[in-house]
């Protein structure tokens, strides 16, 4: 491959992703857990159980070995129901943006939280006031402003303290990294299988993620199984006149639950999934407003009056049924309306009941 740069199992990664998993505090089976997860995928999609064995023991290793303080562990790496994303996910983000130099730059962290497609970038005047003003106009709660307001002004604060704790799992982790090792080379086998680049981006669209960066950095990531995570410079290489580049961490199950779920489902099926997806009003509501153009969450949550959680969660059962799509901008999410997959579900709708 030219554009995809595909590596081994990083622990570091897989350091950050233990956390996020034990600092859920949601009421997915499927996000928190791994053994609670690995029994939901394992009964869905007919897996055999021992598939998930060894991410299973490694997870609960580390659970017994690591400790901290509840309040900084949910504060740096749980999604607060006000927020898309997590604060570490947000420090990451700007880090891989400015690099370790310009990351300390108050305006280039503010102007990059505050960018998005429609306007460019102010990061030579944007400022306190400008963060704080349009954290006020956001859908967030109070805490969860405040939060992120903290942490783009205190950033290298919050930065060490999100470090300290990868350190530590990732120590613990280390003692186990012979059993997520293979989970990684499996899903680098099937990669380097695939017979171009763009076999790879489209493979990567079908699993709801779409990336306008060609040039990638590609991660296996075991204990988010499910998951793909993308960082890119975009909006930062065109202002400083870089390189565009993009790392993108993929879950290791990714692919073979979709190849079970193809397998295993027939066309009515695929019907019931979809129709699932769209048996809520909100849901309806919110392909309605992609029609005209793709939309970030907090777009989404001020014409829904949802909070961007609820959003990031509806928004989660759309993709996985293929209706719409996520693109990573600067630190949010860009969401479009699949019309491929729409015009599909209408085609097989209309071959299973009509003919």
């Amino acid at each position: 491959m030219n554009t995809i740069r595909l590596h081994p199992l990083d622990m570091r990664r897989e350091a950050v992703s233990a956390l996020a998993r034990l600092a859920y505090r949601g009421d997915d089976v499927r996000a928190g857990d791994v053994r609670r997860a690995a029994e939901y995928y394992s009964k869905k999609y007919n897996i055999d159980l021992d598939r998930f064995s060894g991410m299973i023991e490694a997870y609960e290793y580390f659970t017994k070995r690591f400790t901290c303080d509840e309040t900084e562990l949910t504060a740096l790496f749980s999604n607060p129901e006000d927020m898309e994303t997590n604060i570490n996910d947000i420090l990451t983000q700007i880090r891989f943006n400015f690099g370790d130099e310009r990351m300390h730059d108050l305006n280039l962290r503010i102007g990059l939280f505050l960018s998005d497609e429609k306007d460019e970038p102010a990061f030579e005047h944007s400022g306190v006031s400008d963060l704080f003003a349009y954290l006020e106009r956001s859908v967030n709660s109070a805490d969860a402003r405040w939060l992120l307001g903290d942490a783009i002004i205190r950033f290298e604060d919050y930065l060490a303290r999100a470090d300290r704790l990868i350190d530590q799992a990732e120590t613990i982790l280390r003692d186990v990294s012979h059993l997520l090792i293979p989970y990684a080379e499996h899903s680098l086998q099937e990669w380097n299988a695939l017979q171009s680049d763009e076999a790879f981006w489209d493979r990567l669209a079908t699993n709801g993620f779409r990336s306008d960066c060609r040039e990638a950095d590609v991660y296996p990531l075991v204990f988010m199984f499910t998951s793909i995570s993308l960082h890119s410079n975009i909006i930062s290489a065109d202002y400083f006149h870089e390189k565009e580049r993009s790392i993108i961490s993929y879950g290791v199950l990714i692919d073979d639950i979709g190849l079970s779920d193809q397998s295993l489902r027939d066309q009515l099926e695929i019907v019931y999934s979809v129709l699932h997806a769209l048996d809520d009003k909100k849901r309806l509501q919110i392909l309605s407003s992609l029609r005209t153009r793709p939309l970030y969450g907090q777009e989404l949550a001020g014409m829904t009056e949802l909070s961007p959680a609820t959003i990031s969660h509806h928004m989660g059962e759309l993709a996985g049924s293929g209706l719409v799509t996520i693109e990573k901008q600067g630190v949010k999410l860009l969401y479009h309306l699949n019309e491929t997959r729409i015009r599909e579900f209408t085609t097989i709708l209309e071959n299973t009941l009509l003919r």
